[in-house]
């Protein structure tokens, strides 16, 4: 379905709504799915939107309103997208961590085996080790003297990381601090660019920019930003706290929903938050949705690996999608309760931290070759 320009006033087909608006509204209302396609035609006198997705099985198109972009139909095409079998998750290991309140994990930069992880004092180290069994390690936990960690991001050599109480801090591999740097404003995202050089913090007064070697601040986009990330070729993408994604200077995307976390992927954007977790490609907009069926489920963190996509609703659930049709397979069988926070670990494992402090990894099936 080929898409027609709908940024143009007046012509053959006037609109008022953005077509990657459009395409957004539509993926809501049918409670996720992957883009096809997107034209616009006149319909009983008005110019509409037809959208066409996949979700999960089959083949839709939703009617959108190309006025006021409400949806006003969504019909099943009667297109069955062919889907292979989703293989159950393996193994379960678990270990009790010792931080208490744990609020986000991440996987370590120079070690696919290692994660760091946000705690109440500082930051733990969680390593996946195999023996006779795979088993979860707590190596290590540095406190930072600079209260509640809340983001990490991994660095070369290291990790960085954001408090409640308005710190910057980065840490060497062996825990020692490098420096600490009091923020402007209220932290809310954390960043790095590609190869770490810089770092980008979302605040109530702007999208911070501090050179990750030393501490300092290197420029401010003013205004108050929810969410920041860096896009491959080195330029920011920010989003506002009512869900305007904007590249600076030269884009951006409407999608009115309150993102909890962002993060650049295979030069993807991800957008996690109220209404599921979005795809979205810069210059153009979303390209797929994933959520579950009748709930309202807000996602924190999210972890995309090949054809299977997982999300987790914060001290809720964790639920898994497929990626290329954006189907709800269900919730994570056997995933203990309270996940916080999910991230990839060891190149085949899903690993979770719990509100108790609990630590638990899923195996990955291997795929097939």
């Amino acid at each position: 379905m080929r898409e027609v320009s709908a940024r143009r006033p007046g012509g053959d087909f006037p609109v008022a709504v953005d077509a990657g608006l459009a395409a957004d509204r539509a993926l809501r209302e049918a409670g996720g799915g992957r883009l096809a396609g997107v034209r616009v035609v006149r319909e009983s006198g008005r110019a509409v939107y037809l959208v066409q997705f996949a979700r999960g099985s089959w083949l839709c198109t939703a009617t959108v309103d190309a006025g006021t972009g409400e949806v006003t139909a969504i019909a099943d095409d009667g297109v069955k997208v062919p889907i292979s079998a989703v293989p159950p998750l393996g193994a379960l290991v678990t270990a009790p961590s010792g931080f208490g309140t744990i609020w986000e994990v991440r996987a370590a930069a120079g070690d696919p085996a290692v994660a760091y992880v946000a705690t109440g004092a500082g930051v733990g180290v969680v390593r996946l080790r195999r023996g006779l069994a795979w088993t979860l390690v707590v190596e290590d936990h540095h406190r930072t003297g600079c209260g509640a960690t809340r983001q990490v991001v991994p660095l070369p050599g290291g990790v960085a990381g954001i408090t409640a109480g308005g710190w910057l801090f980065r840490l060497d591999e062996a825990g020692r601090m490098r420096w600490q740097t009091r923020l402007p404003a209220a932290a809310s995202g954390l960043a790095a660019d590609p190869v770490g050089e810089r770092l980008v913090i979302a605040t109530n007064a702007g999208a911070v920019e501090i050179d990750a070697a030393t501490g300092a601040a290197v420029g401010v986009v003013p205004g108050s930003v929810r969410a920041a990330a860096y896009l491959p070729d080195g330029d920011l993408v920010l989003a506002g706290h009512c869900g305007l994604l904007t590249v600076p200077g030269r884009w951006s995307c409407p999608t009115g929903e309150y993102p909890e976390r962002m993060w650049v992927q295979d030069g993807r954007i991800y957008v996690a938050g109220v209404g599921g977790l979005k795809e979205i490609l810069a210059g153009e907009g979303v390209v797929g949705r994933w959520s579950v069926p009748g709930a309202e489920v807000v996602v924190e963190s999210a972890v995309v690996t090949g054809d299977r996509v997982f999300t987790c609703a914060s001290g809720s659930r964790v639920d898994e999608h497929t990626y290329a049709t954006a189907g709800y397979t269900g919730p994570v069988d056997g995933m203990p309760d309270g996940p916080e926070s999910i991230t990839l670990i060891g190149g085949s494992w899903l690993l979770a931290a719990h509100r108790c402090g609990l630590l638990s990894a899923h195996q990955l099936p291997t795929p097939a070759r």
